[in-house]
């Protein structure tokens, strides 16, 4: 497998990264809430004319409507081209994009201003996966919005980059199970319009 794309759609803010034997390039959107208008043709820019070989996808936790379109474009671009995708958590991939290797609680914006929360320590999750608001964390902690609260701030690119840095050689090597299924915290804060409301009364 020589061409591995790797998108990150668990934020406002979509992530992009190729890996061509070796050679990575990334592209992170610089609008929020685009994904729906911008990731394909962000895809086709960043691909080119080559073929694509795999497709590793981050499942999350984060966005909802962010992850629905990320997982409906790498399925469609799968089943269109006949090559596997892959899975990998939003806080995993933060996890391997973290600077260093001890313990740290990796999280993501969950909305109602809570977080995900999650402890990994060399990329590896060794906590279970928690709720938890800002005031209740403690350093060392990372992740994205982590820098507004004193924390390390990983942004959708690099996490993107490095999930694909470390799945990348996984990959090729066929040491994972193709497959991905999104991971929601919560159901969405979708609600009936008003005029079904008023419809039903």
């Amino acid at each position: 497998m020589n061409t591995i794309l790797c998108i990150d759609s668990a934020s406002e803010r979509f992530a992009l990264t190729i890996d061509r034997d070796g050679a990575v390039r990334s592209f992170e959107s610089t609008e929020p809430q685009e994904h729906t208008r911008q990731l394909l043709p962000a895809i086709a820019e960043l691909l080119g004319d080559d073929s694509l070989d795999a497709l590793l996808v981050v499942i999350g936790p984060g966005a909802y409507a962010g992850i629905r379109v990320g997982l409906a474009t790498a399925e469609g671009i799968a089943i269109a081209r006949s090559i596997p995708i892959y899975g990998i958590s939003t806080l995993e991939a933060a996890a391997l994009a973290y600077w260093n290797s001890g313990r740290v609680t990796i999280i993501h914006p969950a909305g109602r201003g809570e977080f995900a929360a999650q402890e990994f320590e060399a990329g590896h999750a060794v906590g279970t996966l928690r709720l938890v608001t800002p005031d209740a964390l403690s350093l060392p902690f990372a992740g994205e919005g982590a820098g507004a609260h004193g924390g390390e701030e990983i942004t959708p690119a690099q996490r993107c980059a490095a999930a694909l840095r470390e799945r990348a050689p996984r990959i090729r090597a066929g040491e994972l199970d193709a497959g991905a299924e999104p991971f929601y915290l919560r159901e969405p804060n979708i609600t009936v319009s008003r005029r079904l409301r008023t419809a039903a009364s």
